[in-house]
């Protein structure tokens, strides 16, 4: 009987453990890992990454993040030798963002001639219009707000993959919770089958004390097991800790303020949460 349930506890579990490993990150997480993948000179690998966030429908949600994976996409697309797909992703990136440039610190000077002569065709053909952009981008006053988020060290002492959460660690939060319901579960299951076995006398039969001495140890087992995750997560969630993140975010400017006619400012915006 106690090997049946160890049995099906391990079954259990590892079911579990793909299914929450495929949990897919947030549009944000997945291009953050693109752009790492980018910089690390990956570009077919990139480049199927940042294609997923494009097509076939669009799943960044901010303008900028968008024309950033279209200018990452087109340079894999250079370097893979594609150019017909370079260009039409550099075309995608101009109409959106007439007026974008790409970096010279960062890009070589053949990339860089290619996007210049394709903007310019562009412009031979009236498909971009510069001058209409400046005038619609002098018009929009924008600051640029920097976000501030602190975070507390107590919910890295709590198991259940709690501290992994709150770090937006999610896939090692849940795979944590996972491992420590098992595991208190199979404690859990245990003890209760121990003392079902229990005569009415509170006594053991002879024929049951057998079957509950095994049952004790499995209990114990799953309360090691579960002690032990516990307190691997916590320390990997302190492992994980960041208490301060900062986050720059373009906003419009307020309506009516002095600034609104002014030129780009910056602001600062802090967050705590308790």
């Amino acid at each position: 009987m106690p090997a049946r349930i160890i049995a099906v506890t391990l079954m259990f579990f590892a079911a579990m453990v793909p299914s929450v490993r495929a949990q897919a990150g947030t549009p944000e997480e997945d291009f953050a890992e693109a752009e790492n993948t980018f910089k690390f000179q990956d570009y077919e690998t990139a480049s199927r990454k940042l294609e997923a966030l494009l097509y076939p429908r669009i799943l960044l949600q901010d303008a900028p993040r968008q024309i950033k994976a279209r200018e990452y996409l087109a340079a894999c697309y250079f370097w893979l030798g594609n150019r017909t797909r370079m260009e039409e992703e550099f075309t995608a990136l101009l109409t959106q963002a007439p007026l974008h440039e790409l970096d010279p610190f960062f890009y070589p000077a053949e990339l860089i001639g290619q996007f210049q002569s394709l903007k310019t065709r562009l412009i031979e053909l009236h498909i971009l219009d510069p001058e209409k952009a400046r005038l619609d981008d002098a018009r929009e006053c924008t600051q640029t707000v920097e976000v501030i988020t602190k975070r507390p060290k107590l919910p890295m002492i709590i198991p259940f993959g709690v501290g992994q959460f709150v770090n937006g660690k999610n896939t090692k939060g849940a795979l944590f919770l996972t491992g420590e319901l098992v595991f208190l579960g199979m404690n859990i299951g245990a003890w209760a089958g121990a003392e079902s076995l229990r005569d009415d006398d509170g006594m053991y039969s002879r024929d049951d004390a057998e079957a509950a001495r095994k049952l004790r140890i499995v209990q114990y087992v799953g309360l090691g097991a579960f002690a032990a995750v516990a307190i691997w997560g916590i320390v990997d969630a302190f492992l994980d800790f960041v208490p301060e993140t900062r986050e720059f975010k373009v906003m419009p400017c307020p309506v009516g303020s002095p600034s609104s006619r002014g030129p780009d400012g910056i602001g600062l915006c802090l967050n705590l949460y308790r």
